[in-house]
């Protein structure tokens, strides 16, 4: 015979699927008009406060969005350089984490330029200045590294 616990804890998911679940949803969370959320906040409202970005049309600026609006055109840059941070604690391999870098780097600056119709933001020349300097950074510790191993390893 079951333990008395097991049959309350199967009487309890049994009974799951008919206990009303809160019916509280994000449309009721979302300020229904612009001159509403205007009115409450004191200023013109962003469209992720709206609830009516194109999030489907372009994903990675939407989510850049509330983060843009704080780091002011740099949080590429920013959440780029978390990663390359988080790579060098696991790895510490100065080698690798430049050619991640300069790849990383080098891709974001292609995409802009090759895209006329993306306009970067004003602060966009700050960040293709700290994105040069990453790269050259990047390039001139990669080519060390390279240099140093061969140095290190001896004749064969």
């Amino acid at each position: 015979m079951l333990p008395f616990k097991w049959i309350i804890a199967i009487g309890l998911m049994a009974l799951a699927p008919f206990v009303p679940i809160a019916t509280f949803t994000a449309d009721a969370a979302v300020l229904t008009s612009a001159v509403e959320c205007a009115e409450k906040m004191g200023r013109a409202c962003t469209c992720w406060e709206l609830g009516n970005c194109q999030f489907v049309d372009d994903p990675l600026s939407v989510m850049l969005l509330p983060f843009d609006s704080i780091f002011g055109g740099l949080s590429i840059v920013i959440f780029w350089s978390v990663l390359i941070g988080i790579l060098w604690l696991r790895t510490e391999n100065p080698q690798l984490v430049g050619m991640i870098g300069i790849a990383m780097v080098s891709a974001y600056m292609y995409y802009l330029d090759q895209n006329p119709d993306v306009m970067p933001t004003s602060e966009f020349e700050t960040a293709r200045v700290i994105g040069a300097t990453l790269i050259v950074v990047s390039l001139g510790i990669a080519v060390y590294q390279m240099i140093i191993y061969r140095i290190l390893r001896g004749p064969e």
